[in-house]
């Protein structure tokens, strides 16, 4: 956030942004992918899939 904000300071507010916050009054065109999100996601620790190499 410092970097941001000092990025800001120095060519004006809003040149740089949070990539997840919507630009100016449009609606976002993307979302986030939740047909393998599991129901207790942040609960269930074994509802978690496992990516192996």
């Amino acid at each position: 956030m410092m970097a941001m904000d000092a990025v800001n300071d120095r060519w004006g507010r809003g040149s740089v942004k949070v990539g997840s916050s919507k630009i100016g009054d449009a609606p976002r065109d993307w979302g986030m992918k939740q047909e393998r999100k599991t129901p207790g996601y942040t609960t269930v620790w074994d509802d978690m899939p496992v990516a192996k190499a």
